[in-house]
């Protein structure tokens, strides 16, 4: 028994400094959500302007105001209608490609739903990532934000709020946002249930 007994308090410790597996958490009570569309995955695999794009020039950043990023470097930049969550409507949306970070882009002012069921209006800002993007996460999958003014969705100030989601469309983390100008990627301040 002393011989295993050195093995079970380094298999102990070993265990005590492992990360706890990742946890999906559905959105927080005040966290707007915003239907992830299939247009996501097929923009993630062809981050290109169509031949019904407008607009088509370079530019180092897309949205307005607190739901808006900015790109690492000079990046394509093209408007497009397209139906991006599903909805049945055809929306105007504004896209960047940031080749280097491997992400696109795409700023819209759309309807979001809180989480008591009603519709609101916003900003809302998406980054879908694309094949061999520098954070290595799954093409397709990727987080939006939306920009909330003072009494929508119960929120008593102004801010930004977010999900994370998979390729299909699934929502992960959700809760209020931060957005890194320096790598483009999404924080999230989730509140936990008490």
């Amino acid at each position: 028994m002393k011989k295993h007994s050195w093995l079970i308090g380094v298999l102990v410790t070993l265990g005590a400094a492992l990360p706890a597996p990742a946890q999906t958490e559905p959105p927080t009570a005040s966290s707007p959500t915003v239907k992830v569309g299939s247009a996501v995955a097929a923009k993630a695999a062809s981050p290109a302007p169509g031949a019904t794009a407008k607009n088509q020039a370079q530019q180092t950043s897309i949205g307005k105001g607190a739901a808006s990023v900015k790109a690492s470097a000079p990046s394509a930049y093209w408007t497009d209608l397209v139906d991006i969550d599903d909805d049945g409507m055809i929306e105007d949306n504004q896209f960047l490609f940031d080749s280097k970070r491997g992400i696109l882009y795409t700023y819209r002012e759309d309807d979001f739903k809180c989480a008591d069921g009603k519709t609101e209006n916003g900003d809302v800002l998406m980054a879908i990532y694309t094949k061999g993007n520098q954070a290595g996460m799954p093409v397709g999958s990727g987080w939006y934000v939306v920009a909330l003014t003072a009494g929508q969705c119960g929120e008593k100030k102004p801010g930004l709020f977010g999900c994370k989601f998979d390729p299909s469309g699934n929502l992960r983390p959700c809760g209020a946002a931060v957005i890194h100008e320096s790598s483009g990627e999404l924080e999230l301040v989730v509140k936990k249930k008490e």
